[in-house]
Parts: structure tokens; sequence; C-alpha cells
């Protein structure tokens, strides 16, 4: 039976109000693209921190930057911990693919184990910055966030030259051999000494950044060069206040201490003069700008981002200017 006119008017109405709204929808939908391609400032993002270690304090100081960074931002955070295990650190940027975050940070402690888990977030169509621990070649990456370690071991070689300017024997305790920051620093120092033949590495323990063991490693070194036999301790990280400190409260302070990174620990000691002096590498700007730098990404603002690299500051601390650059962090 065919409809009444009053009834074909009707659904004619209908039919014309349908079709303006999925006018409207196509457009909204088109303007919506349109601004995702941009940047969708409107929209709450969640990135994922893949960290290597969120024990050390270093770097758990810089996650706490990098998470009240990220809030102030209105963004979310999802922070992997992968307590220095080369095949955790790997799942857990794989983890962070499979809950599809729209950009994802990684501070490895290996330049190479991660390399293939970004590769899979590449593939997936998820960013990757790398934040404090550059990586090797072989999976795309937006940028790097962090210190060169290469320069921060400059430094610390700079430090070494002014403490010793007669020349003299050094021990340098090590990171955790075959990371970024323990490869390039000890390449940064080396870089520096050769123009300095009169000072002489003598060892190279490994204290793994860690208090415990830079204390162990100090105390070996001390009992093995008596008074005269070595002039100055180099660690590549902030426990070298551990053990300038016992060096200190046995009487052996004719030597040198220096350290890398600068916590409240470091900064008295240095104000003590157990320690000579230090690098100082931020871990409350690095997490900022990580924070920082995924946002730019996210909203369309990548002009702001550097690329492929931004290296931060990485200033020399001493007594002469240890008043007036207070330390950030603490462990």
């Amino acid at each position: 039976m065919s409809a009444s006119i009053p009834a074909r008017r009707t659904l004619r109405r209908g039919l014309a109000a349908a079709t303006a709204i999925v006018s409207l929808t196509v457009l909204t939908a088109a303007c919506g693209n349109s601004s995702t391609a941009a940047g969708d400032k409107d929209k709450t993002f969640t990135i994922g921190l893949a960290n290597a270690d969120t024990t050390i304090p270093f770097l758990a100081s810089m996650n706490s930057a990098f998470e009240a960074e990220a809030k102030r931002l209105g963004m979310k955070t999802v922070t992997l911990n992968g307590g220095l295990d080369n095949a955790k650190q790997a799942a857990n940027v794989q983890t962070l693919v499979a809950r599809r975050v729209d950009l994802i940070l990684v501070c490895s402690s290996s330049p190479t184990a991660v390399l293939p888990a970004i590769k899979q977030a590449n593939r997936a169509g998820i960013p990757v910055m790398a934040l404090n621990a550059q990586l090797s070649p072989g999976a795309d990456l937006v940028t790097y966030i962090g210190a060169s370690d290469f320069q921060y071991g400059q430094g610390e070689g700079k430090l070494i030259v002014q403490a010793l300017p007669h020349g003299g024997k050094i021990a340098i305790q090590l990171g955790p051999l075959g990371s970024t920051p323990q490869v390039e620093r000890l390449k940064g120092i080396k870089d520096v000494l050769k123009s300095h033949p009169d000072i002489k590495i003598v060892a190279t323990p490994v204290d793994n950044f860690k208090n415990s063991e830079n204390l162990s490693v100090t105390q070996d070194l001390l009992s093995k060069y008596p008074k005269g036999k070595l002039d100055a301790i180099v660690a590549e990280g902030p426990e070298m206040y551990v053990g300038a400190q016992y060096a200190r409260k046995i009487g052996r302070d004719e030597i040198r201490f220096i350290a890398g990174d600068y916590s409240k620990q470091v900064e008295a000691a240095i104000k003590s003069g157990a320690l000579y002096g230090t690098v100082n590498q931020s871990p409350v700007l690095e997490g900022k700008l990580g924070a920082q730098y995924a946002n730019y990404w996210l909203t369309g603002q990548k002009d702001k981002v550097k690329q492929p690299n931004y290296y931060i500051p990485l200033p020399l601390i001493t007594k002469e200017n240890v008043d007036a650059n207070p330390a950030e962090w603490s462990g």
C-alpha cells in the first residue's frame, strides 16, 4: 500500500534531516582527521617510558621529573622498570607497543638490546625517542634527549687535568660494562688524557654505579696503592662520594677524588673537600625535556623537536662554583 501525501512529506523531511546529519558527520570526521594529521591538541595522550632501572637514584629523579611534567602538560604516563636487565628492557618496550601508547621513550642500559623491540614500535606506527642513553643505529628514532656521554667523559678528563697539574697515576671506576655511559665516558676521558701523557691510568675496576660497590672498590684500591702510589680516583657516576668520604676518614686525603653527576651528597662532599669536582648532568632537565618533546611531537609542534639529538649542557662543578649551583636531587 502506498504512503499518503502527508506521510510522503514527512518521509522527505526525515530524509533531508538525515542527509544533513550525515553531511555534518562527514565534515566533522574530515576536520578530525586533519587535526590528527597536524597533531590533536585536545586529545589526552599516553606516553610510555621504558626505564633502565627506576631504583637508581639518578634515573628515579629523572622518572619523577618526567611524570610531573607530563601531568602538567595533561598527558598520562606508563613507566616500566627494566632492572638493568637487557631482556626485560626489551620486553618492556614490547609491552608498551601492545598497550598502544601514543609515544615511547626508551632509556636503555644497552645500546643494542632494545633495537628489535623498537623496530616493532616502528612497524606499529608508534614514535620512539631515546632518553638519557644513546642507542646504536638500527631502528627509527625521532630523536635522542640527554647528555653526550663522550662529552661527559671529556668533562671528567678536564677535571683530572685540573686536579693533577703535574701529572700522576689514576684509577677509573667504571659503570656497568658495555653500557653506553661506561663505554663513551671512558672514551671521553682518554680523549682528553691523550694530550697529557704524564697522567697514567693504572686501574679500571667496576663499581656499576652503586654506592656499596664503589666503597668496596675504593677500599681495594687504597689497600693496593699505599700513599704516594696513586694520585686520583675517578668514578663515572655520583657514587664516588662514598669512597671519597671513606678515604678521608682513614687519612688518605692525598688522593683527589672526582665524580660524575651532581647529587646533594656529591655537593656536600665537594664543599667538605672530600671530592675535587664533578660533571653536572641534570636528571630533572632530562625528565622534563622527555615529556616536553613527546608533547611537541604529538601535538603537531614537530619543529620544536631538535633532531637527531638534543644534548643538554654539562657544566663542571668544583669548590669554586659549588655554592652558586645547588644540586637538584638526592641519591
